[in-house]
């Protein structure tokens, strides 16, 4: 069984051991804002909602011959990160779950002035900002303290579901990476950093790596949830490193690009980068799920900006009660079967790594009277992919190389995006079999530890198919780098202040 703890819904599914999807669901849940700038999760009504999709999932595989001949054996969770839940000893939930974007302890990162961000990515090889972990901590030390010391540990989703399920409370090595805290080279929490920042050692669980068994499901909730006896559980990750893991990408060079509301690619490195370069491509670094592999990340937004643009140009058909696939469908066969002069800047809310925006401002242009609703959706697609075109191009510079894409995600789903990422990256993009590669990854971690799979290799084999290849078309080079000049002058233009002047 593989789950996928996400910041809006969870996915947990069951395959077999020859990699087929015997049973799958999905659930969500809400984020609550108690003000301005405050952003947390109920986690009772997270865990809730996780425990419902295992059990749904494990009653629906209970109807398949397949299943009751090669029933449940292991388990595994990826989920988000920076978000942690503050438990006690006996595994209650304390709290909220305070989100990556949450102002609580913002304050607290210029503590880390002290060392300065060059000696500091030497410890933890990430760009300091507020939307990690660690300003959440200071926080609740600070402004909460009778809270703080009634809790025993904050845990990472992934590893409070571990936590939950087992009795035993540890932190995997990617979640610990999120909090600031983490020492990548030593592989352990960093004594100066902890000072610096003002943490407490005791509120933070031992390291793991991903893939660890940490034993088996406690009877009362196998029970519970319709397991089978002796179901093992398999140290998590990180959701994106997991999703990497499920898709393939597990060997230098190797990249996956995560289409859902955000759009995230992760590289995948053979050793530890150059933290000199990493730095000054201001990318950061962390262990994969994979053994003995490192990944970076390039965040941008995805279908966030798809669902903006629904809701501003197809208002027509919202009235209606189309449904949001069915609008996506009619938009691509609106959109034009090859680029034209429109170009788009997908920049509407504040941007990381290669082009940082600390104000985000988007913008079409070479708008023409006969530019209608196909063209500036095309446009919309060809300028998510010309933001991942610079950070490929950045990489390349730096002999970073990226061979290959493999994509997975709700946005993957789109042969016309895909396509359009094929001819404007000029690399193939490979559509996985299985698009929600977080639950598969998750499976893989539980079939290595368990022994049902020889190697990570004959695992991803079997589970990371491709559903259909995209390759970059030749008679589409020339305009495409004329577009993509007009892309890089209108990105130096919104970069300044004039416009706003």
């Amino acid at each position: 069984m593989g789950v996928d703890i996400g910041s809006s819904g969870c996915k947990v599914a069951i395959y077999l051991v020859d990699g087929a999807l015997i049973s799958t669901e999905s659930t969500t849940y809400s984020v609550t804002m108690p003000g301005p700038g405050l952003f947390e999760l109920d986690s009772r009504q997270v865990l809730d909602a996780v425990y419902t999709a295992m059990r749904t999932v494990v009653k629906r595989a209970g109807s398949d011959n397949r299943y009751l001949h090669d029933p449940l054996k292991a388990v595994s969770f990826g989920s988000f990160s920076e978000a942690m839940v503050p438990v006690s000893s006996h595994g209650e939930i304390l709290g909220p779950s305070i989100f990556s974007h949450d102002q609580r302890g913002k304050y607290a990162v210029k503590r880390f002035n002290r060392i300065g961000q060059k000696a500091f990515y030497k410890i933890n090889p990430n760009i300091l900002g507020y939307s990690y972990s660690y300003p959440k901590l200071v926080w609740y030390r600070e402004s909460a303290p009778d809270f703080n010391t009634k809790v025993w540990k904050y845990l990472n989703w992934s590893d409070f579901l571990t936590f939950q399920l087992t009795g035993e409370a540890a932190t995997t090595y990617g979640h610990a990476n999120r909090t600031l805290l983490f020492d990548l080279w030593k592989e352990k929490w960093s004594d100066e950093l902890l000072e610096v920042g003002g943490v407490e050692r005791r509120v933070l669980a031992d390291l793991i790596p991903s893939g660890i068994t940490m034993g088996y499901v406690k009877k009362e909730i196998s029970a519970s949830l319709g397991f089978p006896e002796d179901v093992l559980v398999i140290s998590g990750g990180h959701d994106q490193c997991m999703n990497a893991l499920g898709a393939g990408a597990i060997s230098g060079g190797s990249s996956v690009t995560g289409i859902g509301t955000f759009e995230c690619t992760t590289l995948v490195f053979d050793d530890i980068p150059d933290p000199d370069l990493m730095l000054g491509l201001k990318l950061g670094i962390e262990h994969h799920t994979a053994p003995g592999k490192y990944v970076t990340f390039i965040y941008n937004q995805g279908g966030s900006v798809q669902t903006w643009f629904m809701q501003a140009f197809t208002q027509d058909l919202i009235k209606e009660g189309v449904s949001e696939r069915e609008i996506l469908n009619r938009l691509t066969d609106e959109a034009p079967n090859k680029p034209g002069d429109v170009v788009f800047l997908p920049f509407l809310e504040p941007s990381g790594a290669p082009v940082f925006l600390p104000e985000g401002r988007g913008c079409f242009f070479g708008i023409g009277t006969g530019t209608d609703r196909g063209a500036l959706y095309r446009a919309l697609l060809e300028g998510e992919s010309m933001f991942f075109l610079e950070a490929f191009e950045e990489l390349s510079k730096n002999g970073l190389s990226i061979t290959s894409v493999r994509a997975t995600g709700g946005g993957s789903r789109s042969d016309l995006w895909l396509q359009i990422k094929a001819d404007i990256l000029q690399r193939p993009v490979h559509r996985v079999q299985h698009w929600e590669s977080g639950t598969v990854g998750a499976a893989i971690a539980a079939g290595l530890a368990t022994g049902v799979y020889v190697s990570l290799e004959e695992a991803v084999g079997i589970f990371s198919g491709t559903d259909a290849s995209f390759f970059p078309r030749k008679e589409f080079t020339d305009v495409y780098a004329r577009l993509y000049k007009m892309y890089k002058n209108g990105l130096g233009l919104i970069s300044s202040r004039e416009w706003r002047d």
